[in-house]
């Protein structure tokens, strides 16, 4: 009854984004333009999946504002074809771009390891981490990573919480630094019980929406405990989750013919670089942490995310899953 009540509010939550995010972003420019090419100049930022839609645009406008930054992929022949063809594009400009590309593979936790093992031996601080990338196999059938994870779990929630956890270091190097997720609206469309995490269900029980929007609030939940934790330690980060808007990006090959009612990828990432880079952020966070909507506002959560004591379960059983020992931030 509960998942049912569940979902039903989840749906109306997903009706009401579609009917008004239009109307409720009309005051906002059609793309996000910079206000000056230096904007962000010194600044050093992951952004992974920046190869399409949402991801790519921020990283461009990150990296055109003068920052350097890393384009975190698993195509990276197609990212540094990409950079270069940026590269190519601000050639006579004031401003060179300095641009990135590293391998990462978030459907392998191992992977997550090397690239995070790679960023820590460079020594720099991280001002921003983006966690951009994600999937929705609509339609599909339950799927496993190689790591025995359901899919949508591993890519949406574990291994970037894992990456964001192993970049803690280079993050308390810098001055103001900042964890944004990119999350969605579906999050209100499930709850989470740690303990079905990793089963197998039946075909015709599967829902991909169910587990993606599990995948969002296991996520959501997750960056909750560790903004009040870095909290506790006087550290500085801050912790933000974002829903972009329904946007038209190659996450849902169905998606990829724009409607009317939606916002393409540059639209997309108009609320993500506001998260990434304005100073009112700071005024709205919550014991360091906090969740915006598609018009750059703070946004309504799920009522599990709102539950402390689900959210350190979602803590403890991603530790667990992810091979990190509960004292993890004492040691970093």
């Amino acid at each position: 009854m509960e998942g049912r009540v569940v979902w039903v509010r989840g749906i109306w939550e997903m009706v009401k984004e579609m009917l008004c995010q239009k109307l409720l972003t009309y005051h906002l420019p059609s793309s996000p333009l910079l206000r000056r090419p230096d904007q962000f100049s010194g600044l050093s930022v992951i952004v992974t999946g920046a190869t399409s839609g949402i991801g790519l645009c921020t990283a461009r406008e990150l990296a055109v504002g003068g920052a350097n930054v890393i384009m975190a992929c698993r195509n990276t022949k197609a990212a540094r074809g990409i950079a270069r063809g940026w590269q190519r594009e601000a050639q006579g400009r004031v401003i060179k771009l300095n641009v990135k590309v590293m391998g990462l593979d978030l459907l392998s936790l191992s992977s997550v390891r090397s690239f995070a093992g790679e960023w820590e031996r460079l020594g720099k601080p991280l001002d921003l981490l983006i966690n951009n990338a994600g999937i929705l196999l609509m339609g599909e059938p339950q799927r496993f990573s190689g790591d025995g994870i359901e899919q949508h779990l591993q890519v949406n929630h574990v291994a970037p919480a894992l990456l964001t956890l192993l970049l803690l270091p280079s993050l308390l190097r810098a001055s103001s630094p900042r964890i944004i997720n990119v999350n969605s609206v579906a999050h209100h469309c499930s709850v989470v019980d740690t303990k079905n995490w990793n089963l197998r269900v039946e075909d015709s029980k599967f829902s991909s929406i169910r587990a993606y929007g599990t995948s969002k609030l296991a996520q959501l939940m997750f960056l909750k405990i560790l903004a009040l934790k870095l909290l506790e330690k006087k550290a500085s980060v801050q912790c933000i989750a974002v829903h972009p808007g329904i946007v038209t990006t190659n996450l849902v090959p169905e998606f990829r013919k724009k409607s009317f009612w939606m916002f393409d990828p540059a639209q997309g990432a108009r609320s993500v670089l506001f998260c990434a880079t304005d100073d009112q952020i700071s005024e709205n966070l919550v014991k360091g942490f906090a969740y915006y909507s598609s018009n750059c506002k703070p946004g309504k959560i799920s009522p599990q995310a709102g539950d402390m004591d689900s959210c350190m379960e979602v803590w403890n059983k991603t530790l667990e899953i992810s091979r990190l020992k509960t004292d993890y931030l004492e040691q970093v």
